[in-house]
């Protein structure tokens, strides 16, 4: 297949109209999205990149106010829709758009399920079409316009291979007996409904060396990140960017007098950190609540079976040798445990996972959250991938991790 770095820039109302001529022509559109979430709090989208037949269109909703011709193309089920993180992109157009998705493709589930080295889409192409992708534009600012040229070539081409490495991947796929399970995920995907994320909107776990900290110190940096995350909000600002963690480390790590405060974080927002810093807290955060997450606050039964859930996972992993990115995430095994169903539809009413993951890991995890055996339940589950290989991938992983370490 001939790869087109050309593009087509698709910036007024007339140009869209010439677009959606040939788009719904298509079998096979590629999508893509840029944001403005490296620099905003509130992402939106700035670029939709369509690549259909060769041919890359970059599609400025930013100057278009009325896309709603898009729609029909996303809902038709006879034009398969290929992304790579399909997730990401369909919960943003959902979230700015309001569309609806219906046959897509995602080749970085599918990536995964062929338990390929890395799941980027500059790996996969990489791998694909020995091309390296540039990531120079990967951090540019996608809301000031008018957009370079150097954006507009590095976006078309985060579309243009799409389709011809999907194409091998479904072939791959279908020859591991692993489409039906993809493709009941990218269902999934495309069926989700957009809810948008409540509470704070960082975490202290994730911040740099927190577990260095002593706990006082751990409970100035929550109190310091949550201003910094209001402050944020309020100016619509990407909060690294309101304030560096390194900034706010060293206040918490130096306790500099409030005129030290003020030079650094300026006058309005050095007075008030310069409080945060000197309050008395009667609650520091030991290490043991670091690695705890929002749900888990359960109940002595409710742990024991989200133990149970965990041992769970931890076999069908060994079992298909996959990674566990696949699996069901602690926070749906939350989900699940806590609404207690006791049958298969009790499970797939709740929506928490694919159909194929219902009808094949749900016997047996209805099982483990009942205390109950599972054995036979799980020994016929399929492995995506051969025990050496699954073995070097775990050596590797924990070579890795002791490096860091």
């Amino acid at each position: 297949m001939q790869i087109n770095s050309n593009y087509i820039l698709v910036d007024t109302p007339k140009a869209l109209e010439l677009a959606l001529i040939n788009l719904r022509q298509s079998k096979i559109l590629s999508i893509d999205t840029e944001s403005s979430g490296y620099y905003t709090y509130y992402p939106r989208v700035c670029l939709i990149q369509i690549n259909s037949n060769g041919k890359n269109y970059l599609v400025d909703p930013l100057k278009i106010s009325d896309l709603k011709g898009l729609g029909p193309l996303f809902e038709d089920e006879k034009i398969l829709k290929i992304f790579h993180s399909a997730q990401d992109d369909i919960r943003a157009l959902k979230r700015d758009f309001s569309f609806r998705f219906k046959n897509v493709a995602d080749t970085m589930i599918s990536s995964r399920l062929l338990s390929m080295e890395q799941s980027s889409l500059s790996f996969v192409v990489e791998f694909y079409h020995k091309v390296a992708l540039s990531k120079v534009e990967q951090k540019s600012n996608w809301e000031i316009r008018p957009l370079q040229k150097q954006q507009l070539r590095y976006a078309a081409l985060d579309t243009a291979y799409l389709e011809a490495i999907w194409l091998k991947m479904e072939e791959e796929l279908r020859k591991r007996n692993l489409y039906d399970e993809a493709k009941s995920e990218f269902e999934f995907t495309a069926s989700e409904d957009y809810v948008a994320k409540e509470g704070e909107g960082f975490s202290l776990a994730k911040f740099p060396d927190i577990v260095n900290f002593t706990p006082l110190e751990r409970r100035k940096i929550l109190e310091l990140l949550r201003y910094r995350d209001e402050k944020a909000k309020r100016i619509n600002k990407a909060s690294f960017r309101v304030f560096g963690n390194d900034k706010l480390s060293q206040a918490v790590k130096e306790q500099p007098n409030e005129e030290k405060c003020i030079e650094w974080f300026g006058k309005k927002d050095g007075g008030e950190i310069y409080k945060l810093l000197i309050s008395e807290y009667n609650d520091p955060i030991e290490t043991s609540e670091l690695s705890k997450r929002h749900g888990e606050d359960l109940n002595e039964d409710e742990d024991k079976r989200f133990q149970n859930a965990k041992k769970w996972r931890l076999r069908i992993m060994r079992i298909r040798r996959m990674e566990h990115s696949l699996l069901p995430s602690n926070k749906q095994l939350i989900t699940i445990l806590k609404a207690n169903p006791q049958t298969q539809e009790e499970l797939r009413a709740l929506n928490v996972f694919s159909p194929w993951k219902v009808e094949n890991y749900g016997p047996s995890l209805l099982a483990a959250l009942q205390g109950l055996n599972y054995d036979s339940m799980v020994n016929r589950l399929s492995p995506v991938r051969s025990k050496e290989a699954f073995l070097a991938k775990r050596r590797k992983t924990q070579n890795h991790s002791s490096k860091e370490e």
